[in-house]
Protein backbone atom coordinates (compact mmCIF):
# COMPACT_ATOMS: atom_id res chain seq x y z
CA UNK A 1 0.00 0.00 0.00
CA UNK A 2 1.31 3.28 -1.18
CA UNK A 3 0.63 5.86 2.11
CA UNK A 4 0.80 9.31 -0.15
CA UNK A 5 0.40 12.82 2.03
CA UNK A 6 -2.46 14.86 0.40
CA UNK A 7 -1.69 17.64 -1.87
CA UNK A 8 -2.40 21.16 -0.63
CA UNK A 9 -5.97 22.04 -1.40
CA UNK A 10 -5.71 24.65 -3.83
CA UNK A 11 -8.75 27.15 -4.72
CA UNK A 12 -9.28 24.96 -7.84
CA UNK A 13 -10.40 22.36 -5.51
CA UNK A 14 -12.38 24.37 -3.02
CA UNK A 15 -14.05 26.45 -6.41
CA UNK A 16 -14.87 22.80 -7.39
CA UNK A 17 -16.98 21.60 -4.07
CA UNK A 18 -19.01 24.45 -3.95
CA UNK A 19 -19.86 24.18 -8.02
CA UNK A 20 -20.63 20.75 -7.27
CA UNK A 21 -22.70 21.48 -4.17
CA UNK A 22 -24.68 24.32 -6.50
CA UNK A 23 -25.33 22.43 -10.16
CA UNK A 24 -24.09 19.22 -9.78
CA UNK A 25 -20.75 19.67 -12.08
CA UNK A 26 -17.60 21.67 -12.07
CA UNK A 27 -14.95 22.97 -14.51
CA UNK A 28 -11.20 22.86 -13.79
CA UNK A 29 -7.83 22.56 -15.48
CA UNK A 30 -5.25 20.28 -14.54
CA UNK A 31 -3.28 23.43 -12.92
CA UNK A 32 -5.80 24.45 -11.21
CA UNK A 33 -5.94 21.25 -8.64
CA UNK A 34 -1.98 21.35 -8.34
CA UNK A 35 -0.44 18.99 -11.87
CA UNK A 36 2.98 20.47 -12.73
CA UNK A 37 2.85 22.39 -15.94
CA UNK A 38 4.81 19.83 -17.52
CA UNK A 39 2.47 17.41 -16.87
CA UNK A 40 0.35 16.90 -19.68
CA UNK A 41 3.20 16.25 -21.94
CA UNK A 42 5.39 14.05 -19.70
CA UNK A 43 1.89 11.86 -18.87
CA UNK A 44 0.95 11.32 -22.72
CA UNK A 45 4.70 10.99 -23.55
CA UNK A 46 4.83 8.01 -21.27
CA UNK A 47 1.17 6.18 -21.76
CA UNK A 48 -0.81 7.56 -25.14
CA UNK A 49 1.54 5.23 -27.36
CA UNK A 50 0.99 2.42 -29.45
CA UNK A 51 2.81 0.16 -26.48
CA UNK A 52 0.02 1.09 -24.10
CA UNK A 53 -3.35 1.73 -25.78
CA UNK A 54 -4.91 -0.73 -27.34
CA UNK A 55 -8.11 -2.05 -29.13
CA UNK A 56 -10.42 -4.41 -27.23
CA UNK A 57 -12.28 -7.04 -29.10
CA UNK A 58 -16.02 -5.98 -28.60
CA UNK A 59 -14.97 -2.32 -27.74
CA UNK A 60 -16.83 0.65 -29.28
CA UNK A 61 -16.36 2.24 -31.65
CA UNK A 62 -14.00 0.22 -33.09
CA UNK A 63 -11.05 3.15 -33.81
CA UNK A 64 -10.96 3.42 -29.86
CA UNK A 65 -7.71 2.57 -28.47
CA UNK A 66 -7.76 2.40 -24.71
CA UNK A 67 -6.17 1.44 -21.25
CA UNK A 68 -7.32 0.67 -18.20
CA UNK A 69 -6.32 1.08 -14.24
CA UNK A 70 -8.24 0.57 -11.08
CA UNK A 71 -6.94 2.11 -7.83
CA UNK A 72 -8.08 1.45 -4.55
CA UNK A 73 -8.14 4.54 -1.81
CA UNK A 74 -8.51 4.89 1.44
CA UNK A 75 -8.81 8.43 3.47
CA UNK A 76 -7.60 8.20 7.02
CA UNK A 77 -7.32 11.30 9.14
CA UNK A 78 -6.62 13.87 5.98
CA UNK A 79 -4.16 10.98 4.36
CA UNK A 80 -4.45 9.01 1.04
CA UNK A 81 -3.79 5.62 1.23
CA UNK A 82 -3.10 4.52 -2.86
CA UNK A 83 -3.25 0.33 -4.03
CA UNK A 84 -3.52 -2.17 -6.61
CA UNK A 85 -7.21 -3.36 -6.92
CA UNK A 86 -7.02 -7.00 -8.04
CA UNK A 87 -9.58 -6.54 -10.80
CA UNK A 88 -10.32 -4.23 -13.66
CA UNK A 89 -13.50 -5.68 -15.05
CA UNK A 90 -16.22 -3.65 -16.09
CA UNK A 91 -19.39 -5.28 -15.98
CA UNK A 92 -23.16 -3.80 -16.83
CA UNK A 93 -21.82 -0.11 -17.71
CA UNK A 94 -22.57 2.62 -20.10
CA UNK A 95 -25.46 0.76 -21.42
CA UNK A 96 -23.50 -2.43 -22.46
CA UNK A 97 -24.50 -5.57 -20.66
CA UNK A 98 -22.01 -8.08 -19.59
CA UNK A 99 -18.43 -8.11 -18.64
CA UNK A 100 -15.60 -6.27 -20.50
CA UNK A 101 -11.50 -6.98 -19.97
CA UNK A 102 -9.40 -4.38 -21.12
CA UNK A 103 -5.74 -3.81 -21.37
CA UNK A 104 -4.05 -3.05 -18.17
CA UNK A 105 -1.37 -0.25 -17.37
CA UNK A 106 0.00 -0.10 -13.96
CA UNK A 107 -0.07 3.39 -12.92
CA UNK A 108 1.01 3.31 -9.20
CA UNK A 109 4.38 2.50 -10.32
CA UNK A 110 4.47 5.93 -11.38
CA UNK A 111 5.25 9.14 -9.31
CA UNK A 112 3.31 11.57 -12.02
CA UNK A 113 0.33 9.36 -11.90
CA UNK A 114 0.06 9.32 -8.11
CA UNK A 115 0.40 13.09 -8.00
CA UNK A 116 -2.84 12.90 -10.71
CA UNK A 117 -4.86 10.25 -8.82
CA UNK A 118 -4.76 12.16 -5.31
CA UNK A 119 -5.46 15.48 -6.93
CA UNK A 120 -8.77 13.98 -8.48
CA UNK A 121 -9.83 12.25 -5.43
CA UNK A 122 -9.17 15.68 -3.76
CA UNK A 123 -11.68 16.86 -6.06
CA UNK A 124 -14.48 14.96 -4.71
CA UNK A 125 -16.35 17.73 -1.45
CA UNK A 126 -14.63 16.14 1.47
CA UNK A 127 -18.35 15.54 3.00
CA UNK A 128 -18.83 13.02 -0.03
CA UNK A 129 -16.13 10.76 0.32
CA UNK A 130 -15.78 7.13 0.88
CA UNK A 131 -13.38 6.57 3.82
CA UNK A 132 -12.95 2.95 1.48
CA UNK A 133 -13.70 2.65 -2.50
CA UNK A 134 -12.06 2.61 -5.68
CA UNK A 135 -10.98 4.94 -8.82
CA UNK A 136 -10.98 3.57 -12.10
CA UNK A 137 -9.08 5.18 -14.57
CA UNK A 138 -9.88 4.75 -18.35
CA UNK A 139 -7.23 6.48 -21.05
CA UNK A 140 -8.71 6.94 -24.28
CA UNK A 141 -7.61 7.49 -27.63
CA UNK A 142 -10.72 8.29 -30.30
CA UNK A 143 -10.52 9.62 -33.60
CA UNK A 144 -14.16 9.80 -35.14
CA UNK A 145 -17.08 9.19 -32.53
CA UNK A 146 -16.48 9.58 -28.91
CA UNK A 147 -19.23 7.58 -27.62
CA UNK A 148 -22.65 6.40 -28.92
CA UNK A 149 -25.21 8.35 -27.54
CA UNK A 150 -26.00 9.85 -23.85
CA UNK A 151 -25.82 7.85 -20.95
CA UNK A 152 -25.07 6.92 -17.36
CA UNK A 153 -21.20 5.40 -16.04
CA UNK A 154 -23.49 3.97 -13.33
CA UNK A 155 -20.79 5.17 -10.48
CA UNK A 156 -20.88 8.52 -8.15
CA UNK A 157 -18.74 10.72 -10.00
CA UNK A 158 -17.29 10.81 -13.08
CA UNK A 159 -13.74 12.83 -14.23
CA UNK A 160 -12.69 14.25 -17.78
CA UNK A 161 -9.28 15.46 -18.35
CA UNK A 162 -8.47 16.55 -22.28
CA UNK A 163 -4.43 16.03 -22.52
CA UNK A 164 -4.72 16.44 -26.16
CA UNK A 165 -7.12 17.41 -29.23
CA UNK A 166 -6.39 17.55 -33.03
CA UNK A 167 -9.30 19.13 -35.17
CA UNK A 168 -12.96 20.14 -33.33
CA UNK A 169 -15.99 18.72 -32.32
CA UNK A 170 -15.91 16.55 -29.01
CA UNK A 171 -18.19 18.77 -27.42
CA UNK A 172 -18.79 17.37 -24.24
CA UNK A 173 -22.34 17.76 -22.59
CA UNK A 174 -24.25 17.18 -19.68
CA UNK A 175 -28.67 16.42 -19.98
CA UNK A 176 -30.98 15.66 -17.52
CA UNK A 177 -31.97 12.23 -16.94
CA UNK A 178 -35.50 12.99 -17.60
CA UNK A 179 -34.38 14.76 -20.85
CA UNK A 180 -33.16 11.64 -22.92
CA UNK A 181 -35.01 8.70 -23.67
CA UNK A 182 -33.54 5.31 -23.33
CA UNK A 183 -32.74 5.13 -26.91
CA UNK A 184 -31.07 8.30 -26.98
CA UNK A 185 -33.44 10.97 -28.49
CA UNK A 186 -33.39 14.03 -26.85
CA UNK A 187 -36.24 16.05 -25.62
CA UNK A 188 -34.51 19.02 -24.49
CA UNK A 189 -31.30 21.62 -24.02
CA UNK A 190 -28.01 20.00 -22.59
CA UNK A 191 -27.55 21.73 -19.01
CA UNK A 192 -23.96 22.14 -20.50
CA UNK A 193 -22.47 21.61 -24.14
CA UNK A 194 -18.62 22.67 -24.02
CA UNK A 195 -15.47 21.32 -26.09
CA UNK A 196 -13.25 20.83 -23.33
CA UNK A 197 -9.39 21.96 -24.34
CA UNK A 198 -6.25 19.85 -23.72
CA UNK A 199 -5.93 20.95 -19.74
CA UNK A 200 -9.79 20.92 -18.93
CA UNK A 201 -11.00 18.99 -16.77
CA UNK A 202 -14.61 18.48 -15.80
CA UNK A 203 -15.96 16.60 -12.22
CA UNK A 204 -20.39 15.50 -12.39
CA UNK A 205 -22.26 13.92 -10.08
CA UNK A 206 -23.22 10.73 -12.68
CA UNK A 207 -26.43 9.72 -11.35
CA UNK A 208 -27.55 13.85 -12.08
CA UNK A 209 -27.06 13.75 -15.79
CA UNK A 210 -26.42 11.74 -18.92
CA UNK A 211 -23.38 12.80 -20.56
CA UNK A 212 -21.43 12.43 -23.60
CA UNK A 213 -19.83 14.29 -26.26
CA UNK A 214 -20.36 14.98 -30.04
CA UNK A 215 -17.96 13.71 -32.57
CA UNK A 216 -14.83 14.84 -33.52
CA UNK A 217 -14.16 16.79 -36.71
CA UNK A 218 -11.09 16.48 -39.09
CA UNK A 219 -8.89 19.74 -39.37
CA UNK A 220 -8.38 20.67 -43.00
CA UNK A 221 -5.79 17.62 -44.60
CA UNK A 222 -5.77 16.04 -41.19
CA UNK A 223 -7.19 13.60 -39.52
CA UNK A 224 -9.07 14.73 -35.64
CA UNK A 225 -8.17 13.04 -32.65
CA UNK A 226 -8.67 13.62 -28.90
CA UNK A 227 -6.51 11.71 -25.81
CA UNK A 228 -8.62 12.08 -22.33
CA UNK A 229 -8.75 10.17 -18.95
CA UNK A 230 -12.23 9.42 -18.11
CA UNK A 231 -12.54 8.54 -14.75
CA UNK A 232 -14.35 6.91 -12.16
CA UNK A 233 -14.97 7.58 -8.66
CA UNK A 234 -16.83 4.04 -7.74
CA UNK A 235 -20.00 3.28 -6.15
CA UNK A 236 -18.46 0.53 -2.91
CA UNK A 237 -20.54 -2.18 -4.62
CA UNK A 238 -18.84 -1.88 -7.76
CA UNK A 239 -15.63 -3.74 -7.03
CA UNK A 240 -16.19 -4.14 -2.87
CA UNK A 241 -19.53 -5.58 -2.31
CA UNK A 242 -19.13 -8.66 -0.15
Amino acid sequence: MSNDATRAVSDGHKDAWSALSRQGYALTSDQSVGLAEKFRPNFSQAYFNQWTLHHDEGDWPADRLRARDVIRYQWHDGRLNLQRHDAITITDRAGISGKREHTRVELLDDPQARDLIRAFLQLVPPARRQPDGTFGVNLFRTFTNVVTKPHHDDEEFIIIYVLDRVGDGAETYLYRPSDVTDDGEIKASPVLRQQLDPGDIIIFDDKAFKHGATPLTNPVGGTARRDALVCTVDYHDTYLAG
